[in-house]
């Protein structure tokens, strides 16, 4: 949502691209800073430092080839980027870089989703002017968030199981 809400700002293309640009960036810093075998938390601050150091440069490369949305690059989340970083850092070591990139990959549609909830006047009008409707969010949230029983893809992968016991 803190990624979405940036989007808002840098409008979506080009937040985008440059959400994509430091992650990749961060990702290569992080990839060097694992073979220093840093602790988890020292680990963590560099990446924070190199993100915002990264973010300042960006600002400063497309001011000075007068791209304007690039100056936004401030807006995102630093600590939020820093976990996307280190997070898909760890999917690339232990599932493989195809996962690390399909999650994302799913975290900027998870993203876009909500920037275009967010710009959709109606739902904008609906929440400002009743903003009890959160609570009735919440509570959707809260009913999926108990859910524990069999997800619909489950009840694909397991069809055939189903199936011979009848």
């Amino acid at each position: 949502m803190l990624i979405a809400l940036a989007f808002r700002e840098t409008h979506l293309l080009a937040g985008i691209i440059l959400f994509s640009v430091l992650v990749a960036l961060g990702l290569t810093i992080r990839f060097y800073l694992d073979r220093l075998k840093l602790l988890l938390v020292p680990r963590l601050a560099a990446v924070l430092i190199v993100v915002i150091l990264l973010m300042l440069i960006v600002s400063i490369v497309c001011h000075r080839l007068g791209i304007e949305s690039g100056l936004s690059v401030a807006l995102f989340p630093m600590v939020i980027i820093t976990m996307t970083i280190e997070r898909m850092s760890i999917v690339w070591e232990e599932r493989g870089p195809r996962e690390a990139v399909q999650e994302g990959v799913g975290s900027l549609v998870a993203a876009t989703l909500a920037f275009a909830a967010m710009s959709w006047k109606l739902l904008t009008h609906l929440i400002t002017t009743f903003p009890e409707l959160l609570l009735v969010l919440l509570a959707i949230t809260l009913l999926l968030g108990r859910y524990s029983g069999y997800r619909l893809l489950e009840l694909r992968r397991f069809k055939v199981l189903a199936g011979s016991a009848d």
